[in-house]
This record gives C-alpha cells, structure tokens and sequence, in this order.
C-alpha cells in the first residue's frame, strides 16, 4: 500500500488517501453504531463521549508530532544534499589550482560521479535501492586522489583540504542513503490505530445529515495528513520531497568550468 500509494502523482496520492480514509473511517463509524445502538443510554452516551474527546486530542497531539518529526527529518536531508554538493564543487576547484593539467581526468570522473548522482542514485532511491555506479566512481576518485603527490607547499594544503572535503561528501552521501533506504515510521500505525478508534466513537451518536458531513470533513482531513506524513518521511519517492536540482545545477556549473580550459 505504501510504495502504490508514493508511485501515485501527489494529487492522485492525496485523492486516494483521503477517499480511503473515508471509506474505512464511515465504514467503522456505521458498524460502531450498529453495535453501540443495541446498549446505547444516555449514561453510557456520556462517557464515551469524554473518551471520544480524550482519543481525539491524542489523535491530534500525535499527528502533530509525527508530522514534525518528519519536516525535521526532511530538512535534515536537504541540508545533508546541499553540503554534499558544496563538499563536490571545493574538490572540483581545489583540484584546479593543485594541477589544472595532471587533475584533468580526476575532475572528469567527478562530473561522471555528480551526473551519476543524478541518473542513478536518485531514480534507485526512489525505488529504494542502491546504486552502484556512484559508489564505484567514488572510490574511483578517492584511490586517484591518493594517488597525487603534492610537491609544494600550497599542494599539501590543497591535498590536505580536498582529502577533508572527500570524507564530507561522504559522510553527507551516507546520510542521504541511510535516510532513503529507512522504513515508515511505526507512529504513523499507530495514529491510523486512534484514527479508527476515534471513529468507533463517533457511533456513540445518531447518523444525521450534520454530523455525517462533519465526520466524512474529519476523514478528509486524517487522509491528508496520513499521505503527508507518509511522502515526506520517503523523500526520494513520490512528487513531495527532495529532489536532484543541487546537484544539477552544481553540474552545470563544474561543465562551465570545464569548458573554460
């Protein structure tokens, strides 16, 4: 159900999350009645309806707290592309200035790496997958660095910056991939768990025009929220989330560089 609904448009995702909430939410409130209607007094009317309030507000305060665990973590990753990127671009120019003739193929294999990035690592990610051709240039660039051998003064330094920026792209790729590969958060089970019971609750009362509307309104909302929350805590699927334009304008610019020499 997850991986359809993400490989669904984000107005399609949406469409479907809310028409399914309301489906499974209307059916459990018309079974809930049914069942409550045989024992229904006005005593036990009141008392679920303070446990209907109290499943209500923990619905709420969860679903708030999901949803902004899952916007930190959004802009955890976007931070981690955007410092990705910088990390690339300081390699591509500190691998000028050491030696712009004998760093010409280092750089080239960057540019396959940064374009790599964008051709495979993002569609696999989505898929949740790895890619193995942007690992592979990136060893590939990291044993050819090695290899260099700074014979000056402004070389070491430059030798010494680019192996630190390496290790950050690194460090930044990880966190990109780790982010991507992660499962559903198991709060969003439990919050389509109090969903339902909220639901249940709602039996307690006489379908009537007025509240059919206001609970079928509620359903929308829960439907909304739920595909938010699920689309943004897989960011490389689906149309919300964080896309490749980093990196492609980060490749823009180092073939701009390239073609100046």
């Amino acid at each position: 159900m997850t991986n359809f609904l993400l490989s669904l448009s984000t107005w399609e995702g949406i469409l479907f999350s809310m028409v399914a909430c309301t489906v499974i939410g209307l059916g459990v409130y018309v079974v809930s009645y049914k069942l409550i209607a045989k024992y229904q007094t006005e005593e036990m009317k009141d008392s679920t309806g303070g446990l209907f309030r109290v499943i209500g507000m923990l619905v709420s305060l969860m679903l708030s707290l999901a949803f902004a665990d899952v916007l930190v973590q959004l802009r955890s990753i976007e931070n981690a592309v955007e410092r990705e990127s910088v990390a690339i671009a300081n390699i591509y120019l500190d691998l000028q200035q050491f030696d712009d003739e004998k760093t010409r193929d280092i750089r080239a294999i960057l540019t396959d790496y940064t374009q790599s990035v964008i051709d495979d690592d993002w569609p696999s990610l989505a898929d949740d997958r790895l890619a193995r051709r942007p690992l592979d240039l990136s060893q590939k660039i990291q044993k050819r660095v090695l290899e260099l051998n700074p014979a000056t003064a402004p070389q070491k330094e430059l030798w010494s910056r680019i192996l630190n920026d390496l290790d950050v792209a690194s460090d930044y790729r990880y966190v990109r991939l780790d982010n991507a590969m992660a499962q559903p958060p198991i709060y969003l089970y439990v919050v389509f768990i109090g969903f339902l019971l909220t639901m249940a609750c709602f039996g307690a009362y006489r379908p009537q025009p007025p509240l059919i509307v206001l609970v079928t309104m509620y359903t929308w909302f829960i439907g909304l929220v739920l595909y938010l929350i699920l689309a943004l805590s897989d960011p490389f699927q689906g149309g919300i989330g964080v896309d490749p334009s980093t990196f492609e304008r980060l490749l823009e610019r180092m073939r701009e560089e390239s073609a100046k020499f």
